[in-house]
């Protein structure tokens, strides 16, 4: 197998954001090595898109595409582009390479192919890694949404964020890594970062591994303008209440563990501890007790049930729990579990 041939194999993955960081690599070498792989790995990616837009779409009917082909080829002049269509063929899905060919041919210049988006979402109480089409590793935590482009633009990658996840930005200075939270922006060029912007927590959150980052409003014209810098081990929130950003400096272990699916607490309040139990376990749990939020906690879970960490946190302090009986619900189903935690 040509080496030409296994590159044209592992595109589609790079286009995915499925391919292994070996593979990424070895895609990167082959585009850097000449123009001429720069200029095709270009029209590979114009394919794809096109390709893309159809699958959005959805529905087509393939052989009137087929014959409007068949039809307009030899007016278009776009031969060596059909060139490279036929090659891909063979790795990609055939009605829909000759259908894409028809959009091409009918309006090759449309813009609004960028419009459309991939939406990657983990359950509640689930947690995924995911790597995207610029080699930029992102861990999402539960019930989060990511969506980017089928393209990023020529000159950023944006992305949108509802929820929390850990970026590890692929380095490129010339094209600035953007991640939207509604309230805010981070703008990265490479490095690593957790942020989380949950609507139910009504704050978004943003600690700084790796590298540095800069925090953006719009203002109404659509630009961004950096409102704050930051440095590794800072942590930014910005609460709906106020709109206001504060600083501080924080231990970062405790806010990105969960990417490796360890539940650590340092000195954490009661209600922080209950707030991240929810989020994990995806359950609804309850205080009852004035006194509750005098207790902090220092523990490192991994792997533990819900009932064996409260067991646990028994230990540490004088409460106790009782799970509330689900409710069914008018389609059979049962409600989230809840429990309380009770002051003894």
């Amino acid at each position: 197998m040509g080496k030409e041939q296994l590159i044209e194999e592992l595109l589609p993955g790079w286009f995915e954001g499925t391919l292994g960081k070996d593979d990424r690599q070895k895609v990167e070498r082959w585009k850097k090595a000449s123009v001429g792989n720069k200029k095709y790995f270009e029209e590979f990616e114009e394919v794809w898109m096109q390709t893309e837009r159809l699958r959005v779409m959805q529905k087509y009917n393939a052989q009137k595409a087929l014959d409007k082909v068949n039809q307009k080829i030899e007016k278009s002049g776009k031969l060596q582009f059909i060139e490279l269509f036929k090659r891909v063929a063979a790795i990609l899905v055939l009605p829909i390479m000759f259908a894409s060919i028809y959009l091409y041919i009918q309006n090759p210049k449309e813009e609004n192919v960028g419009t459309h988006r991939y939406t990657l979402t983990t359950g509640a109480g689930m947690r995924s890694e995911y790597v995207l089409p610029d080699g930029t590793k992102v861990f999402l935590n539960s019930n989060t949404t990511l969506s980017y482009p089928i393209a990023f633009s020529a000159t950023t990658r944006e992305v949108v964020l509802q929820g929390e996840a850990y970026f590890d930005v692929a380095q490129n200075k010339e094209k600035p890594f953007v991640v939207n939270t509604g309230k805010i922006q981070i703008e990265v060029t490479g490095t690593e970062f957790k942020a989380s912007n949950y609507a139910s927590e009504k704050l978004t959150e943003i600690v700084l591994v790796e590298g540095s980052v800069n925090l953006c409003q719009c203002n109404n014209l659509g630009q961004r303008n950096v409102i704050q810098s930051m440095i590794p081990g800072d942590k930014a929130v910005l609460e709906d209440s106020n709109n206001r950003l504060y600083l501080e400096k924080i231990e970062v272990a405790k806010y990105i563990a969960w990417k490796d699916g360890v539940l650590m607490f340092r000195d954490d309040s009661m209600e922080e501890v209950v707030r991240r139990l929810n989020r994990w376990y995806n359950v609804d749990i309850m205080l009852s007790g004035k006194s509750l939020d005098d207790y902090v906690y220092t523990a490192t879970f991994k792997d533990e049930s819900l009932i064996q960490v409260l067991d646990l946190l028994k230990i540490s302090a004088p409460i106790d729990y009782r799970i509330v009986q689900r409710e069914r619900k008018t389609d059979n189903s049962f409600s989230k579990m809840k429990i309380e935690i009770i002051q003894r």
